[in-house]
């Protein structure tokens, strides 16, 4: 499958039709849930943001209500029913509109009506709805089924569910390139819930811990205090004999007892703040790790196995990085030059100081598409610097023209994006303040173009630094620029890093497998995408119907309009 035009655009897409989708299924008691889903997340962020006392309310609230079907004012069948029809119409609907979009901006539609009924008769048209209603039709369906014929656990409802949804839905989309493509996000989304839910079940056990330690150590000092007391102010007297001379004091063993118990009391707390210390670090550091390493997987893949990569990806990265303009309709073969220089070049990268950039470009085996950009009379250190900036010998000057080239490409991606995003879903923020809306709109596109330009300076650029302090080109040098290059994530906002790190990730993961495949380490699996679609869907439906805060609020709408209230 060819990847978007861009990076993170395919997601960025996906959700947007899925927001709309959702709109056009949604209706009265829908929009009542939302609404009273996002008053509740208000009133826990106003009381903790804290995970544990989230996953404690989520838990009261659905402990006051019991398990059932609540598609109020219908039955199960009706519910169902509705719900599969109503979801093909919406798709079909959907899918045509959004075919009927460039015959419209090329006005090809005002001259051929024709093309309006021939794509909403279109077979991918039909498969599209098929898809959609089939998706929510048969969750809706297994699920009723479920909680009337076995009366277990809501997750293994909702898990079972969710499986036997996506194994129908996906069956039935024949479009290989969209199914591959909505698999990716939707794998996404369970991965980054499935750990957010893993991580708070984590944070609510330590915090446990934490307060029954807290609760011990009270209970412990108020029994010592009350014992001692008993032990010095009522002395003990034998009773069966008066005049007896005073008994000495009931010498209990809680002095002793209660010095090791707080000992062993005190580690444990240590123990338990260091969790937490972990905790901390690992919310505010993984989106950033992972990105980072996704990052590096997918540069070793772009110089080292150039064949793999999609071409519109590898498109979009030779235009974003300007070498589409050096070597017109030739940048892969750039990629795979230098690639090709450093696992099989002589000279560990460097030219022979007898030569020039260009006499030494010649003996290349692409030479014919990188031969024009070459100038005469300049002489390089090594061959990957004059192909990255051929132009000036100057490393630094080579990447300050990466970043100027780069930033007015993801401005033009970034920029409508945004904007496309602002009026259609944030229309009353721009009515209500629109300089600040519009404030927003330009700070967001310029950081998010920011760090696209770092990204890519730092990972084409970046090996220039590696080979000064090193002295050659290697493999391990490339993948070290894209490491450095993922920490460009920092400059974007916290709420985004998340999601740059997750599609980073997933094409990391796509990208590796398919170098093993090539490799011969391992083959293609038939109808993989089937199952992932389908655990993906178990995992996401499970989580939105168990513990609905673990989903950020805009996603959660999405769901709760689509799938209903179950």
């Amino acid at each position: 499958m060819d990847a978007p035009a861009a990076p993170f655009l395919l997601d960025s897409f996906i959700e947007a039709i899925a927001r709309l989708t959702s709109y056009a299924l949604t209706d009265g008691e829908k929009e009542t849930v939302v609404r009273g889903f996002r008053q509740f997340h208000q009133r826990l962020e106003r009381i903790s943001s804290s995970a544990s006392l989230r996953h404690m309310a989520i838990e009261s609230q659905r402990k006051r209500h019991p398990v059932a079907c609540q598609h109020a004012g219908k039955t199960c069948t009706q519910n169902c029913t509705r719900g599969f029809v109503k979801a093909f119409l919406v798709g079909w609907a959907v899918k045509g509109a959004l075919d009927m979009v460039p015959h419209v901006l090329s006005l090809r539609l005002f001259k051929q009506p024709s093309l309006l009924v021939r794509s909403l008769r279109s077979r991918d048209t039909l498969s599209f709805a098929a898809f959609l209603s089939a998706l929510i039709g048969s969750y809706k369906g297994a699920l009723c089924l479920l909680r009337r014929m076995h009366a277990g656990s809501e997750y293994v409802h909702s898990m079972v569910a969710g499986v036997v949804a996506g194994l129908v839905a996906i069956k039935l989309d024949r479009n290989r390139a969209r199914r591959a493509a909505v698999t990716l996000y939707m794998m996404s989304r369970a991965l980054q819930y499935g750990a957010v839910w893993l991580f708070n079940r984590w944070a609510a056990h330590v915090q446990e811990e934490e307060d029954g330690l807290r609760g011990r150590s009270l209970k412990r000092a108020h029994s010592a205090v009350t014992v001692g007391q008993q032990t010095q102010d009522k002395p003990r007297f034998s009773r069966l004999q008066p005049m007896s001379p005073p008994q000495p004091p009931v010498r209990v063993q809680w002095a002793e007892d209660t010095v090791d118990t707080s000992q062993e009391a005190k580690r444990r707390m240590l123990h338990v703040q260091r969790l937490k210390q972990v905790m901390r670090w690992v919310r505010a550091c993984a989106p950033t790790a992972l990105m980072s390493a996704s990052v590096g997987v997918i540069v070793y893949v772009l110089f080292f196995h150039t064949d793999v990569l999609p071409r519109g990806y590898l498109g979009f990265l030779s235009r974003a990085s300007g070498y589409e303009l050096l070597y017109p309709r030739h940048a892969a073969s750039a990629l795979k030059s230098v690639g090709h220089e450093v696992l099989h070049g002589a000279s560990g990268g460097r030219i022979p100081p007898d030569m020039t950039t260009k006499q030494y470009i010649a003996t290349l085996p692409l030479a014919a598409h990188l031969l024009p950009a070459a100038n005469d009379g300049i002489r390089h250190d090594y061959v990957a610097c004059g192909i990255f900036h051929p132009h000036t010998t100057s490393c630094s000057h080579g990447a300050l023209a990466t970043v100027l080239q780069s930033l007015p490409v993801a401005l033009r991606i970034y920029a409508p994006l945004n904007a496309s995003v602002l009026l259609l879903f944030k229309r009353r923020q721009l009515l209500t303040n629109p300089r600040r809306a519009l404030a927003k709109l330009a700070l967001s596109s310029m950081r998010s173009s920011v760090f696209f330009a770092l990204m890519v300076a730092g990972i084409i650029n970046g090996s220039c630094a590696v080979r000064a302090v090193v002295g050659r080109d290697s493999v391990a040098g490339y993948v070290a620029t894209g490491l450095v290059g993922g920490l460009a994530v920092l400059v974007e906002q916290p709420s985004r890093r998340v999601e740059l790190a997750m599609y980073c990730f997933l094409r990391a993961v796509e990208n590796a497998w398919d170098v093993g495949v090539r490799k011969g380490l391992w083959r293609n699996v038939r109808h993989a995408e089937v199952a992932l679609f389908s655990a993906a869907m178990g995992v996401l439906m499970t989580i939105y119907q168990n513990d609905p805060a673990t989903i950020s609020l805009t996603y959660h709408s999405i769901l709760t309009r689509v799938f209903g209230k179950n």
